[in-house]
């Protein structure tokens, strides 16, 4: 394979890799938060 065919491959998977852990970590934030409001309103009842 060409050097460059690697490279350029291996930027795509690291975009790829970067898009999803942002994704991810952005729904286990709003998981943590969803949690801590049905916490409170919980409390709030």
């Amino acid at each position: 394979m060409d050097p460059a065919a690697i490279l350029d491959h291996q930027f795509v998977v690291a975009a790829y890799t970067i898009t999803w852990v942002i994704q991810l970590g952005y729904l286990v934030w709003l998981g943590f938060r969803w949690r801590s409001e049905s916490k409170a309103a919980r409390r709030n009842r």
